[in-house]
């Protein structure tokens, strides 16, 4: 599924219909909505026969007249010649491109999410080698840290994104959303020093190498081209990338680099010269080697221009990525940098229409999961818990960075972003166990094999990890609900420091959010999921340190008693030091559960036993 591609409907001043391009062909429309809103709660809701339609396996949407949906003639995206700041001459001669200095392009968009069959473009796609930049995937592996540079033009301080243009739905720029991702991945700091300017090109960068240097960089992001491509030849482009890294090296020889080839500007625009685009491309590929890798963006903008208008692509209209294009960014340059994911994490909503509260009661809800699939697939899945005391998420490294190291070994990582219960018990159970069902029902689309499908869950989520693991149904193939037909019972559980009972060792904090004030004995024990353990409990992996004091030891032990006792197949291992987080997320302790996990995991049949 892509979620949220841009479209700017064109259209016919004399019939009223409207046309817009997307980029695979399309099996179902997910939804439209107004650029500004996409993944925003409420808004305009567009209707299938009313505001659009379409046909299975082409790649167009059309929009009849009088339809709801926004779209704009030919002649609104031209200006009369001389009427704007910047000259920006048509090729055909006739007026100007509108040219958008802050939001215009994007508040002109729809936001389009939609199925779609599979194409290939493999030739296309970056694959990720960390024997390219081996210090830089060792550093982001370790959680070692990583001090990134950008130097760059416009498109690099954040035009024309919708955070920076300070509109919703406020996306940051690629940068920040590299930055995102990378901390997200690792468990160490990642810094990005952003030392872009716009209007510039490759001899002012020269001129900033010192300033580079004094960030003490351990990755360069080098983004020119787009200044460059109005005239200079790719000979003396080249040479100027040459300069900086080799000027670069003289004082971070340490350093590593990423060269940017550009997105492709306006072909409309006399200014650009389109064919410097390619050849800055193909000497940026002569200059990669060890520790230099290439993010072609230029092949892939040359692809979707082959699907689709500037105007869908651009935030301005000639030469700065919309909110789409900045995703693109920041995806071609994550799966450079992170092993692992085929394609980008996908969204999916857990209750698109109700989610149940319990006794017949129902709330509008946007608990979701993140679904984080592996380049090569072992046929596992693993549901991730993040902790927070039933009181928030840590969704960074108890989720998406969780879930990034499971794609690296060949395991599906979904991330469960669940309701926090406030007093209403159940609701963190019933998110936890629509996520399994959906994970099954939805295994076939996904390469998942619905007999393996665990739940892993840190501190809080570990609670409700091993609540579902003991507090589960039966597969229902009557449900009316298609998601509702599998059984919710994992087929194993990793729970790391977790939160298991609600007696005396209970983390006081999450028992409040959980069972409210005053619980019952009765609620107290229905929770305390080391009493709840029998021999249909799944397979069970535990891990706790022995000086964890927000969340005694006494938790994981008790569980692993009762797990042997009820003859579950289980392994508790217990780590001298590390306290609650295993000294922030790195470290030989957190090291040692990750991989004693996965041989146990290995060797219990669900996981490929690892090198």
């Amino acid at each position: 599924m892509v979620d949220g591609e841009s479209v700017l409907f064109v259209r016919d001043a004399s019939t009223g219909v409207a046309r817009g391009q997307l980029l695979y062909p399309i099996e179902k429309v997910v939804r439209l909505t107004l650029a500004t809103e996409w993944h925003q709660a409420g808004g305009m809701v567009f209707e299938e026969g009313r505001d659009y339609s379409f046909e299975r396996g082409g790649r167009e949407i059309v929009l009849p007249a009088g339809s709801r949906v926004p779209s704009f003639t030919a002649d609104q995206l031209r200006r009369p010649s001389g009427s704007q700041k910047y000259r920006l001459t048509h090729r055909d001669g006739n007026g100007e491109i509108f040219f958008a200095a802050g939001a215009e392009y994007h508040q002109m968009q729809v936001a389009v999410t939609y199925e779609h069959a599979e194409e290939d473009w493999s030739g296309v796609l970056p694959k990720y080698d960390a024997a390219a930049l081996p210090r830089t995937a060792q550093r982001l592996q370790r959680g070692q840290g990583l001090s990134v540079v950008l130097l760059g033009d416009s498109i690099s301080t954040g035009c024309n994104a919708s955070g920076w243009a300070g509109v919703a739905p406020y996306q940051p720029p690629y940068q920040d959303l590299l930055v995102q991702h990378l901390q997200a991945w690792s468990t160490g700091p990642v810094k990005l020093t952003n030392l872009a300017v716009g209007g510039t090109s490759t001899p002012w960068g020269i001129t900033k190498v010192s300033e580079v240097t004094a960030a003490k960089p351990d990755l360069v992001l080098l983004a020119f081209g787009m200044n460059d491509s109005s005239g200079r030849p790719a000979a003396e482009y080249g040479a100027n990338i040459a300069a900086m890294i080799a000027q670069i090296r003289e004082g971070a020889p340490e350093a590593e680099f990423v060269l940017i080839a550009t997105m492709r500007g306006n072909a409309d625009w006399v200014a650009l010269k389109q064919e410097l685009f390619g050849e800055y491309r193909d000497v940026l590929q002569g200059l990669t080697g060890p520790g230099i890798v290439l993010a072609d963006l230029t092949s892939l903008w040359t692809e979707f221009l082959k699907r689709k208008r500037d105007s869908d692509l651009t935030g301005n209209g000639v030469n700065h990525p919309n909110d789409f294009g900045h995703r693109v960014y920041a995806q071609v340059l994550v799966s450079l940098l992170c092993p692992g994911t085929a394609e980008g994490a996908r969204e999916v909503r857990l209750w698109p229409e109700r989610a149940p509260v319990g006794d017949q009661t129902f709330e509008s809800s946007e608990a979701k999961m993140t679904v984080h699939l592996p380049s090569e697939p072992n046929g596992a899945a693993v549901v991730i818990c993040p902790g927070g005391g039933y009181g928030g998420l840590v969704t960074g490294a108890e989720g998406h960075g969780i879930a990034k190291w499971l794609n690296g070994h060949g395991a599906a990582g979904i991330v469960l972003e669940y309701r926090l219960p406030r007093g209403r018990s159940f609701v963190p159970l019933l998110d936890a166990q629509r996520a399994i069902r959906i994970v099954r029902a939805r295994a076939a689309d996904w390469g998942i094999d619905g007999s393996r499908v665990g739940i892993m869950g840190f501190s809080a989520g570990g609670h409700l990890a091993s609540t579902a693991a003991t507090h589960f149904e039966p597969a229902r193939p009557d449900a009316a609900d298609e998601l509702d037909r599998p059984s919710s019972r994992p087929d194993f559980a990793v729970l790391v420091y977790p939160v298991v009972t609600m007696g005396a060792a209970t983390h006081g904090g999450s028992k409040q959010n959980l069972l409210g004030s005053n619980p019952s004995q009765e609620l107290m024990d229905l929770f305390s999921n080391e009493k709840q353990v029998s021999g249909q409990t799944p397979p069970m992996f535990l891990a706790h340190a022995l000086d964890d004091k927000p969340v005694p030891p006494e938790n994981s032990r008790d569980l692993y008693v009762a797990l042997q006792k009820a003859g579950v197949a289980s392994k508790y291992l217990e780590l001298p030091s590390g306290g609650h987080g295993l000294n922030g997320y790195q470290g030989p302790m957190w090291d040692a559960w990750q991989q004693q996990s996965l041989e146990w995991l290995g060797a219990q049949g669900f996981l490929k036993p690892q090198p």
